[in-house]
């Protein structure tokens, strides 16, 4: 490998939970009835998300508006929105319009646990397993399975005592890392990954003494590929510059899934910072996660530099992109943003984006089609003289 800075962006997510069933994903596409041409199903379905705002606004007051209004404010990360209509909406679909409750308990199930609201995350996951199994689009057991191991983690909250500023640099692969505290110990986390979830390493979870919530899946690392035991632990307390993360989630992966070439000079990933997000001055960024960093009265000039699209240069180390466009935790609208800046700067890129998949498909082995996205990473690697 040779010695250049590289980014790998993952914005569909870094962990593959490794319980997934195909069978009901094409009973799903059996059940599921068809949609007129262009109709609000079909611009649900596409994400086409002006047309479906649009269409929003010709309706008059009742379960359909409720449901598509939903669905539209989750697909744009206004989950203080979505929650709400979704819930009113959801009596009027259960019988009549299964494969429209099947979407609303999905995007339900996935607004609360972007709000870290797990237990009603779990419900929403057990309601649509066991009376709408054969409307889901996709397999959720692997959401549903991280959502009950959560059950019962406080809300996450942050209070702010100045500027979220943090100093960060570079390790030796390369990736962007900075200097956080948790539990009164400092170390660098590594913050470029894409990852979509909080990730600590086996040993660096013992340093920090977090004792790991009961129950445990398997799952595969996006960084190594490796399949690995993984366990949910509980930070009181992260500090990010002048703000503290109460109740983070941070998921315990054995040393070797973090682990990158090896000895005698592989390097030990000890902490990953998930933040899939891209922009804060778009409409299609994910206001939860705005919000939490920036505040909800956030200075729209500290937005704008915290943004990523507006921060590439032509040092801006050569970047490796995917996505779905059937992400509704963060729109694609991100990846594509960063990759126009890039293509601005000069610099190497390439990006793709599958046209299913959720957010949070990792490695996505059992899907013919997404499990191709690593074997495309490795040719763009070799291609760009990363690896040999």
């Amino acid at each position: 490998m040779t010695g250049w800075p590289r980014t790998l962006i993952c914005a569909a997510c870094v962990l593959l939970w490794t319980a997934s069933s195909s069978a009901s994903a094409g009973l799903a596409q059996s059940a599921r009835p068809s949609a007129a041409p262009n109709g609000p199903d079909d611009e649900v379905r596409d994400y086409r998300l002006h047309a479906l705002d649009a269409r929003v606004q010709s309706l008059p007051p009742g379960v359909e508006r409720d449901y598509l209004a939903g669905v539209l404010a989750g697909r744009r990360g206004h989950t203080e929105e979505s929650i709400p209509l979704l819930t009113r909406a959801l009596p009027g679909l259960r019988d009549s319009q299964p494969q429209r409750a099947a979407i609303a308990l999905e995007a339900l199930a996935e607004g609360y646990v972007s709000s870290y609201r797990y237990r009603e995350a779990a419900r929403a996951y057990d309601d649509l397993e066991q009376h709408f199994a054969g409307y889901q689009g996709h397999d959720v057991a692997d959401d549903a399975a991280l959502a009950r191991l959560l059950v019962d983690v406080p809300v996450q909250t942050v209070t702010w005592d100045g500027p979220v500023r943090v100093p960060m640099s570079r390790n030796p692969i390369g990736s962007v890392t900075s200097a956080i505290t948790a539990n009164g110990t400092s170390e660098q986390w590594l913050l470029d990954t894409g990852a979509n979830y909080t990730v600590v390493s086996r040993s660096f979870a013992q340093t920090l003494g977090l004792t790991p919530l009961a129950g445990s899946a398997t799952v595969g690392s996006g960084v190594t590929g490796l399949t690995s035991p993984l366990q949910v632990a509980v930070l009181p307390d992260l500090h990010l510059g002048g703000a503290t993360v109460h109740h983070a989630v941070a998921m315990i992966l054995d040393d070797a899934s973090l682990r990158i070439g090896s000895d005698p000079t592989a390097y030990q990933i000890h902490a990953i910072l998930g933040y899939p997000v891209v922009t804060f001055t778009e409409t299609w960024t994910h206001q939860g996660s705005k919000n939490n960093l920036l505040g909800p009265n956030a200075d729209p000039a500290l937005a704008r530099s915290l943004s990523n699209e507006t921060q590439v240069t032509a040092q801006t180390p050569p970047t490796f992109i995917f996505q779905t466009n059937a992400d509704t935790t963060v729109p694609a609208e991100n990846s594509i943003q960063y990759f126009l800046a890039l293509r601005k700067a000069g610099v190497p890129a390439e990006m793709h984006i599958f046209k299913d998949g959720a957010h949070g498909l990792g490695l996505a082995m059992q899907d013919p089609a997404l499990s191709e996205w690593p074997k495309t990473l490795a040719n763009w690697l070799r291609a760009s003289n990363l690896i040999k």
